[in-house]
């Protein structure tokens, strides 16, 4: 059984954190930035990890509920298709997708040389604007963890 610790001071032990998360990391810098990327403090106590557990669940549940919706037709993601020309996976989330379209979308325009592919990402911007704010409504909930809990979990 080993230790990962995180941030030089909060050490968890590998079985609790494959009773926890279900696997355990490939190392210390994995764990950390789980507990960044779902913005749970870490203490060095097991309900660090059970709030990430929760956590982690929480976002598979609103992927997995964007892809029934969409695979139902329930639920048209306008901006699908732009950001799948850069690389870009739409979940449905306005403000997820709004995000990782313009920082993938800055990052292609930084490496473009030439006038042809400038115009591209320039022709790119200007859908975006015209397809995420035509695109911008009210999502109902996502399935909470409880949720979840209670339909998958009983």
């Amino acid at each position: 059984m080993s230790n990962f610790t995180v941030n030089g001071v909060y050490s968890y032990t590998s079985a609790n954190i494959y009773s926890y998360l279900g696997r355990v990391p490939a190392n210390q810098r994995e764990l950390k930035d789980a507990f960044t990327k779902f913005n749970v403090t870490p203490t060095g106590s097991v309900d660090d990890l059970k709030k990430l557990d929760k956590a982690m669940y929480a976002e598979y549940s609103e992927q997995v509920q964007n892809q029934i919706e969409n695979q139902n037709g329930k639920k048209v993601v306008p901006w699908a298709g732009l950001c799948a020309q850069i690389g870009v996976r739409a979940t449905g989330d306005y403000e997820k997708d709004y995000a990782a379209f313009n920082n993938a979308i800055q990052l292609l325009s930084q490496s473009a040389i030439d006038g042809q592919a400038m115009t591209y990402f320039a022709g790119l911007r200007s859908e975006a604007s015209r397809v995420f704010n035509q695109g911008q409504q009210k999502d109902t909930p996502s399935i909470t963890f409880e949720v979840y809990k209670a339909q998958f979990l009983s």
